[in-house]
């Protein structure tokens, strides 16, 4: 089940499978880390999702009240385990939600029910199954065949594409047709350019007609004469009664408009543009993608946590876990530079966030708001520029 497995505990009651509720996981695609745009997209969105913050906030009335920054909970995601970083735990439960639309991650606890740790499950397939003392488990099986069984109130549960009609989410079935498309495309293609690779031209013979001896003793002098050629000088010499026609054949050309039309496809099922993939999109083409498929995974993870982590009691004084990224992640650099120019005399940004904002690391005493003493109350004009009140009541 990964490396990780033998960091997580076994659930040791007993279990029995859960009939007709539709509750086993559905087939995984494994054509899709075979197929390289795959890989290449799942590895872009999987980087952009990684880049986020995992915070505790406090919320009030659908405001945040206060941002806890050190508490156990926030801390939990800085450091997830002694294996991984914050940005790995993201990204491995980013790729495993995009391949499965199903993805879990184990929450460990202390005996005072603290988090201290929390893995993510790699995994073939999984099904549900109902604990003899109450409750639920989920029984987990890796490429090797071996199960393991974890406790359901234990596991973050991320899912997309669910569709309510079990405990999976849908499968990855409907982009079968477009990598077999692929892989065609790429065999022919690879036979193409072996064929290519072997044919470099057409002797044709103005000789009466030979027997088919005769034709492969001229086409074996022909091709020694070609290589000889190609080793002293380049020179092909050729006699009255011989005609020789190079081939210069490009095996894409046939294939090019197929295959951009499968190509595109593969990004559509994805939803991601190919400029984002290929670091050529934008400014708006990636402010779109982070609005449409980087922070709807955030929503996702967000829920998730604050439902495995937080109690009801919890959840209902406002406790809930958020993933953010600094300001404008998808925009330009003129763009973040207006950013600043336009808000640095308002208070909206500390000096860190301005920094983060460009790139920088943060600084001491950072953390403060400093706001431009030039804007002021109208009625206050006076005693702001003499220090005395103004006149009254034409006083």
């Amino acid at each position: 089940m990964s490396i990780f497995t033998k960091f997580i505990d076994r659930f040791q009651g007993k279990t029995i499978f859960i009939s007709g509720m539709n509750n086993r996981s559905k087939p995984k695609n494994i054509s899709i880390e075979q197929n390289e745009i795959c890989t290449a997209i799942l590895d872009c969105n999987a980087t952009h999702i990684a880049r986020g913050n995992v915070l505790h906030i406090i919320e009030k009335d659908g405001r945040i009240a206060e941002i806890k920054r050190s508490s156990e909970y926030t801390r939990l995601f800085q450091t997830p385990n002694h294996m991984m970083s914050k940005k790995d735990f993201i990204y491995a439960i980013a790729w495993q939600l995009q391949v499965l639309n199903t993805a879990f991650a184990w929450i460990k606890w202390d005996k005072g029910m603290h988090p201290i740790e929390v893995w993510p499950l790699v995994y073939l397939n999984f099904e549900l199954r109902e604990k003899k003392a109450g409750g639920y488990a989920v029984q987990f099986t890796d490429s090797d065949g071996v199960q393991q069984i974890v406790d359901a109130e234990d596991l973050i549960i991320l899912r997309r594409k669910f569709d309510a009609t079990g405990f999976s989410a849908k499968g990855n079935n409907e982009i079968s047709n477009a990598l077999d498309m692929t892989l065609s495309l790429d065999d022919a293609l690879r036979q193409a350019t072996q064929i290519s690779n072997k044919i470099n031209g057409i002797m044709k013979q103005k000789k009466a007609m030979l027997s088919s001896t005769g034709n492969t003793q001229v086409q074996d002098d022909a091709s020694e004469r070609i290589k000889y050629a190609a080793k002293n000088g380049g020179i092909l010499s050729l006699d009255a009664m011989e005609e020789y026609t190079p081939l210069n054949p490009t095996t894409w050309a046939a294939t090019a408009a197929q295959s951009k039309q499968i190509f595109d496809r593969i990004y559509t099922f994805w939803r991601t543009p190919e400029e984002v993939v290929n670091n050529k999109a934008p400014e708006q083409t990636m402010q779109n993608y982070y609005d449409s498929i980087v922070e709807p995974v955030w929503e996702i993870m967000g829920e998730a946590f604050s439902k495995a982590l937080f109690t009801r009691r919890e959840l209902g004084c406002g406790n809930k876990m958020v993933i953010t990224s600094g300001a404008a992640t998808g925009a330009s650099w003129q763009t973040k530079l207006n950013i600043v120019n336009n808000t640095k005399e308002l208070g909206l940004l500390t000096t860190n966030e301005y920094r983060e904002l460009l790139g920088y690391a943060p600084v001491e005493d950072g953390d403060k708001r400093m706001i431009s003493l030039n804007y002021i109350n109208s009625k206050d004009q006076s005693k702001y520029q003499t220090g005395k009140e103004g006149e009254k009541n034409g006083e």
